[in-house]
């Protein structure tokens, strides 16, 4: 199935997979407000799709995933045209982590400012060896980035990423934790779509319960995210699925 946008590419290459490509590469895949209305309105239709179980996000060409905001638009904003734009870039925060789909970044290039912000939001991030990531809002006498890179990397490394607008490489990134893996760029479409299979290939109250209660064990103490994983767990026990899971594996 495919769906035609101005700035967006959706496809279902497989049962439970979509791919949501960002389709601006003339522009190094920059985040203008069209795009950013166009991807906040997908993304959420997406989150009312049972059948839509992995979510894929990449970008057009290998220059750039996202070279970050659409300095041109931004340099003529005003402080509520501001608000509006970043307005866009909370909603994708709230669809990406809160909801159940599982996200995927397939990043070749550089993800830079927002486009770092957007593989931040995904669950997994698979990167070609040659990408860079960065916050580089500082250059740009604004800021942008910390909160969720201090979630991330830590406090000391997302202040020193922020404040200094420093770029990093893949092989750094996946080092201290800000994306899942780097691999030559020739691996990385089949690594997107083995994980994608692998993940419509788990139980699917599993997978989904499981993106909720990591969505809850980011904002809570311990012992709260324990007493939500308990609950959690015993509701899988009302799934046929889980019960048919158990029983072959005894057969086993």
């Amino acid at each position: 199935m495919s769906t035609e946008h101005r700035h967006l590419i959706v496809k279902t290459p497989e049962e439970g997979i979509v791919r949501v490509t960002l389709d601006r590469a003339d522009k190094f895949n920059a985040l203008s407000l069209e795009l950013l209305d166009e991807l906040c309105a997908c993304l959420e239709g997406l989150d009312l799709r049972p059948e839509a179980r992995v979510i894929i996000l990449d970008s057009a060409g290998d220059k750039a995933f996202v070279a970050g905001a659409d300095i041109a638009q931004m340099a003529a904003m005003g402080p509520l045209d501001f608000r509006g734009y970043t307005g866009y870039l909370r909603r994708l925060a709230k669809v990406m982590t809160s909801g159940e789909k599982v996200y995927i970044a397939k990043v070749e290039g550089v993800a830079y400012g927002g486009g770092n912000i957007l593989a931040m939001n995904c669950d997994f991030v698979f990167a070609s060896e040659t990408s860079r990531f960065g916050q580089q809002e500082v250059d740009f006498g604004i800021l942008g980035g910390l909160p969720r890179l201090m979630h991330l990397i830590g406090v000391r490394r997302a202040w020193d990423m922020v404040i200094t607008g420093r770029t990093i490489g893949a092989a750094e990134a996946e080092r201290i934790g800000l994306i899942t893996r780097a691999m030559p760029a020739e691996d990385l479409e089949g690594r997107v779509m083995s994980c994608a299979r692998e993940i419509v290939g788990r139980s699917e109250i599993a997978v989904r319960l499981s993106k909720a209660l990591k969505k809850m064990a980011e904002r809570v103490d311990l012992d709260s995210a324990y007493e939500y994983e308990n609950e959690l767990i015993s509701l899988c026990f009302d799934s046929p699925d889980t019960k048919e899971r158990l029983a072959r594996f005894v057969k086993e």
